[in-house]
């Protein structure tokens, strides 16, 4: 059996979500109704990113990387969570629907290999356009952006593959319906235990790394 850990990036490994800091930061007037439409669901999550960084030019690009590179704080005990993946040869993908410029140096940083699924930011034109890594495939309703289901479904060895996803929003609820067992914070929690699925809470990393040192936890039922 071959286990896999999806894991979102902001407000998930990254304590802000980056995004919203960036747009709140930049374009604040004008990008906070469409932030609460994302995370109301009123708006698909695609139309609502690419309309946000359609209102910062280009020429802003080198503040906002300098301002998400000040400003990503991880939360504690991820490198620790990540080795301990690494002993039980669990595969670890962040998948994200957030930006190179601010996970790669992240997930650079540690020392056990991690696959990334992010997006990048073109800043040829007039104003900063969203590059899509992973769009939804056949499977998908559609509107995700960087499809976390997409990116599961390719990930999938066989039909003993199981999936531990993490995660803390709106973006990552498509992806845990298609789980295991999820982790969850914030309203992706509330998403979670509305639904029913298998679930834990968790605050920090080392809240996981716990439960998956429990070989009693409820985990262990579900992969």
């Amino acid at each position: 059996m071959t286990v896999r850990v999806i894991c979102d990036f902001d407000g998930t490994i990254a304590e802000k979500d980056m995004i919203a800091a960036i747009m709140r930061r930049f374009v604040p007037v004008q990008a906070e109704p469409i932030i609460q439409a994302v995370q109301t669901g009123e708006k698909a999550i695609r139309d609502g990113v690419e309309e946000m960084f359609r209102l910062i030019p280009s020429d802003r690009y080198d503040d906002v990387v300098e301002f998400a590179t000040e400003n990503t704080v991880v939360r504690p005990g991820f490198p620790e969570f990540i080795h301990r993946c690494g002993q039980l040869g669990w595969k670890v993908a962040v998948v994200s629907g957030g930006f190179d410029f601010f996970v790669h140096p992240v997930i650079h940083s540690l020392s056990t290999p991690v696959d990334i699924f992010c997006n990048r930011i073109d800043s040829s034109g007039p104003f900063l356009r969203v590059v899509w890594a992973v769009s939804c495939d056949d499977v998908c309703e559609g509107g995700c952006g960087l499809c976390k289901p997409s990116v599961m479904r390719q990930l999938k060895d066989d039909e003993a593959t199981r999936f531990i996803v993490i995660g803390d929003g709106v973006t990552d609820f498509k992806a845990a319906r298609e789980g295991d067992y999820v982790f969850a914070r914030a309203r992706l929690l509330e998403l979670v235990r509305d639904q029913d699925l298998p679930a834990s809470p968790f605050d920090t990393f080392y809240d996981i790394e716990r439960e998956i040192a429990d070989g009693g936890s409820p985990l262990y039922e579900n992969i």
